[in-house]
């Protein structure tokens, strides 16, 4: 959605480096496959427009495609620019796998880091904890969304039904903390039919959350799911009450940000990078990383119900302001000035 807004504003082409593909990527006119090219992502495979690129933006980090191609384009004087989506914050280095990054960084993504033109960190807490780079010049964009002509119109009456949806890494989306809270008062979720749906694709952490729902006594409450998308996934947040997301660190989650165009309440921690404007448009609840905030916010919804209206009404606001058409405009404002400089 963001190549497809960023259109209306500057000629742009996407190539594809890996092996995922989403369906709808195909509805952009600008998107390819690196294989309709090469083996190898290079200038000279590329149309002749885009030769020599006024710009080139990595979406991502840990690729050693980017890591090559980079060289190419410092060659060339081609400015390009880094969007890490959290990669780089101090919660991402130093998690189960910091001594393989470690090694990794200084092989090669240490210097592809030092020769970007810029890092676009998503949100301003994403670059403060991203501390050890802030030698490197860097602008804040956010994720953007569309928003969608569907709103939640009305809530459960039988219960509280919450949705995650989302990449199942226990501890970046702190899973294991929100399981934790809710063995711990399982039994006055029952009591107010509280439900909890884990949506996300069958790898990373799927095997592991289901072993500790399992172990916890909670699989009557909480389920897991395989991934949704399109059509699937919007009938999940409209039949929903509450959208869940108690990550430890993120960039800036598109995820939560389609669940408020929706009208739908959250529930987020400050690893969410969303926590002061959910607080500052009562937009849902809010807690610290932590079992007991957990399971202390999880008690205060189910005896909460009757706000549930109001905060859904108060997430499709705050939603509006992350319209990717205005991000777009702003990208093409803000890097375009740079650029001229």
């Amino acid at each position: 959605m963001s190549v497809k807004a960023q259109q209306a504003y500057d000629e742009v082409l996407w190539v594809n480096t890996t092996n995922v593909e989403m369906s709808h990527w195909k509805e952009v006119k600008s998107f390819h496959n690196l294989a309709e090219y090469g083996e190898r992502l290079t200038l000279q495979i590329l149309p002749e427009s885009f030769s020599h690129p006024d710009l080139v933006v990595f979406e991502g980090l840990y690729f050693k495609e980017y890591v090559t191609f980079s060289k190419e384009l410092k060659q060339a004087s081609i400015p390009y620019i880094i969007v890490p989506r959290s990669s780089l914050t101090y919660q991402a280095l130093h998690n189960h796998a910091r001594i393989k990054k470690w090694f990794a960084h200084k092989l090669m993504f240490d210097r592809f880091i030092k020769n970007t033109w810029r890092i676009q960190y998503l949100t301003q807490k994403e670059a403060g904890d991203s501390a050890k780079y802030k030698g490197i010049p860097y602008y804040i964009l956010p994720n953007g969304v569309n928003l969608p002509e569907s709103l939640k119109m009305s809530f459960s009456s039988d219960g509280i039904h919450a949705v995650f949806i989302g990449r199942l890494d226990m501890y970046q989306k702190g899973l294991d903390l929100l399981l934790q809270a809710m063995e711990q008062c399982q039994d006055p979720l029952r009591k107010a039919h509280f439900s909890l749906s884990i949506y996300g694709p069958q790898r990373y952490d799927h095997v592991l959350i289901k072993q500790w729902i399992t172990d916890y006594g909670i699989a009557d409450i909480v389920q897991v799911c395989d991934e949704i998308t399109g059509e699937e996934k919007k009938q999940v947040l409209l039949q929903s009450d509450l959208f869940v997301l108690t990550s430890r660190f993120e960039g800036h989650p598109m995820g939560l940000l389609e669940a408020l165009s929706y009208g739908l309440p959250c529930m987020v921690t400050p690893g969410s990078n969303m926590f002061d404007e959910v607080i500052n448009h009562d937009a849902g609840w809010t807690c610290e990383e932590e079992v007991e905030s957990m399971k202390n916010t999880l008690m205060a919804i189910i005896s909460q119900t009757a706000s549930f209206p109001e905060k859904g009404t108060h997430a499709r606001e705050l939603s509006k302001a992350y319209n990717w058409d205005t991000i777009a405009q702003r990208f093409h404002t803000e890097v375009l000035s740079a650029l001229q400089k």
